[in-house]
């Protein structure tokens, strides 16, 4: 961890650990504990190890419409080609069931599309292109004290406006013309709210960077930070970043920090061993994350993975016992799905249309 600049094998295994956490919060049957713990910090995660890259890749000091272009490729041509994909596999699973809406939903889904608020999990993606944009460009503005107060300022006012806005949806939400502005605007404050995960996650890259600290010290602080995470979280409850849910704000904060500087420390940690076989497969997932994201719900892996899961759970009639296995089972069946889907995506879209996947 100390040197950062030469590290980067870390961030796949937490970025692999924090999409299985994603599909395990997902899954009906854990247990609400459990699904507290998780959606505390799963997603914020992916945006502090985004914000650290920042930093190590110099992006405040690159050409900024060169960046834009890059980013753009890489984020928002996936979110479209995913949203089309999600509503022809979902045009496919209402031809067949006759479930879910048919073109209503369809023309939801298109209207989600272009409002950038997205099509389920695919929010992700308009979110950390618009956050990231928006952040690098202020720091390239400004130096980084001024920079850094005008994102705390900018994320403590999308959290005051987010208020007013879903106050202002509970009154007005029926009206068409509302219902589309208020898809947009969440669309726009969820970007604000998360440049300050990014910032965090630079600021700290920063600060590590002069660090020297040995493992046993960065095992210590993650197993105390994930302590803090674990009790936190169960204070302040059930949280969602994609419908910008938190609760308590300081406690969502402490929880969602806390909890992805601890994963990421006890993955820097584990970067020893991440050559030997389970890293190298969660590294896989780490870099295809995106993928994984994108598919596992919305082109009903998941819930293939627990009809599944169910067949071969039945003989268990305990039911907390019977819980678990079915989660383990639903979980193990998505990740075996995920990588035939990963291999074929792979070769398709990246051989051919050339487009990296990646975050960063």
């Amino acid at each position: 961890m100390a040197e950062l600049k030469q590290h980067y094998k870390y961030f796949d295994i937490a970025k692999g650990i924090g999409i299985i956490l994603v599909v395990l919060g997902h899954i009906e049957y854990i247990s609400t504990d459990l699904r507290i713990f998780i959606v505390s910090f799963h997603m914020p995660l992916f945006f502090v190890i985004s914000g650290m890259l920042m930093y190590i890749t110099g992006e405040t000091k690159r050409d900024y419409a060169q960046l834009f272009a890059k980013k753009l490729r890489r984020m928002m041509l996936p979110y479209l080609v995913f949203s089309v994909l999600d509503m022809i596999v979902y045009f496919g699973y209402f031809t067949l069931t006759g479930r879910d809406g048919g073109m209503a939903t369809i023309m939801s889904d298109i209207v989600q599309t272009v409002t950038f608020y997205g099509i389920s999990v695919l929010w992700f993606l308009p979110a950390i292109f618009g956050a990231e944009m928006l952040l690098v460009y202020i720091m390239k503005k400004t130096p980084l004290a001024i920079a850094s107060a005008i994102t705390v300022a900018i994320v403590a006012l999308s959290y005051i406006l987010n208020g007013r806005l879903e106050a202002a949806n509970a009154m007005y939400g029926l009206i068409p013309s509302f219902a589309v502005f208020h898809l947009f605007a969440v669309a726009v404050l969820r970007m604000c709210f998360c440049m300050g995960f990014l910032l965090a996650g630079y600021l700290a890259a920063l600060f590590i960077s002069k660090l020297r600290v040995g493992g046993v010290s960065w095992a210590a602080a993650g197993v105390a930070l994930f302590v803090v995470t674990y009790f936190v979280s169960r204070v302040n409850g059930v949280t969602d970043l994609h419908f910008m849910v938190f609760n308590n704000l300081a406690l969502y904060l402490i929880a969602a920090i806390s909890g992805s500087f601890a994963l990421i420390a006890l993955s820097g940690v584990l970067e020893a061993a991440a050559e030997t076989l389970p890293l190298r497969l969660i590294r896989f997932y780490g870099k295809n994350s995106l993928v994984i994201m994108a598919t596992h719900l919305d082109f009903y892996i998941l819930y293939a993975a627990e009809v599944g899961g169910l067949h071969f759970s039945k003989p268990l009639l305990e039911t907390l016992q019977h819980d678990m296995v079915l989660s383990g089972l639903s979980l193990l069946f998505v990740l075996m799905a995920e990588v035939v889907v990963c291999g074929v995506y792979n070769i398709i879209v990246n051989r051919y249309f050339q487009i990296r996947v990646r975050v960063n």
